[in-house]
Order: structure tokens, then sequence, then C-alpha cells
């Protein structure tokens, strides 16, 4: 009887030719899925951060400012008393605490458009969260897919895919 001491050559020719074809189909989709999932986090954050905006407005009865820079290195800020420049670090606070949110955090997301009112900033009033004459939008990009975030006059903040497609989100 004869007794077999590991593995011949040629059977670990055949498992590394295999795990080499597994590798080289599924990096890729990891990549792609690794991108959805940033663009993902980065609209997430952003509509948090307003909405966080507009209950605060109504919760102090003050106005709160939502800046928006639309550079290469994009950022959003929170400020009570007027916009503020969420560039510079502590310009941006909401009652003592940062609050903002910066591309850093989220490196292969591009904010691609932005389309608010004056000083690309929205507002929300203390009365009623209102964003009246401050409504608008800014679209989130990662090479194929595109979430779009929305705030409308009344307020209300909605994130919606423009481009790709994201389980998560309907079509605008």
């Amino acid at each position: 009887m004869k007794l077999y001491q590991g593995m011949s050559l040629l059977e670990l020719m055949v498992v590394i030719s295999i795990s080499m074809i597994l590798m080289a189909t599924g990096v890729p989709s990891m990549l792609g899925s690794k991108q959805q999932l940033h663009l993902k986090q980065a609209a997430q954050a952003s509509y948090f951060l307003l909405q966080h905006a507009r209950a605060s407005a109504i919760a102090s009865g003050q106005n709160m400012f939502v800046s928006i820079n639309s550079s290469q290195s994009w950022c959003l800020g929170i400020n009570t008393s007027a916009p503020c420049d969420c560039q510079i670090e502590d310009s941006c606070t909401l009652f003592g605490v940062g609050a903002r949110i910066q591309h850093t955090d989220f490196s292969v997301v591009r904010l691609s458009q932005l389309r608010f009112g004056e000083n690309e900033s929205a507002v929300f009033d203390g009365a009623r969260g209102l964003a009246m004459g401050n409504s608008g939008s800014l679209v989130f990009t990662s090479g194929v897919d595109e979430l779009k975030l929305i705030v409308s006059n009344m307020g209300r903040v909605r994130l919606c895919v423009q481009a790709g497609e994201m389980q998560a989100y309907a079509q605008c």
C-alpha cells in the first residue's frame, strides 16, 4: 500500500490557478463596492447634517445656515449667526460644537453640482424650519454613480439616485 505525503506539484498549480482566477474577477467588483460605499456615506452624512440643522432651527427658534463649499476640497458646515467658511476649522459651530463634514473623510467622492441660493448656503428659518428661497440641491459622484441631495422650500431633505444603480434610494 502506497502512502501519500502532501500534495503533488500539479495539484498545487491547479489550486493556485483557480485562486488567481477568482481574485482577478473579484477585486474590480470589490473596488466598485468600496466607491459606492464612500459615496453613500458622504451623501448620508450630508443628509443628516442638513436634517440636524433644520431640527436645531426649529428647537432653538434661530435661523441655521448650512454653508457649502463646492471646490475640489468640498465641505459643509452649520452656523447659527451667518454663513461660515467650512474650510476653516472651528469656523462652523452649532451651540459651541463644531458641525461640519469634509471631503477628507470621503476621498473618492466629488461634489459635482451645487444649486443653492446666494452664498452657496441653505438657510432654515427658526419658526418652522422652512428653506424658502434658500432651497436647492447638490450632487455627489464617485465615477459612475451619482446621488442627489435635495432641500425643498418646505425644508424637506431627501436623497435620490441621479445616475448609476444604488439599491438603497429611488431614482430622481
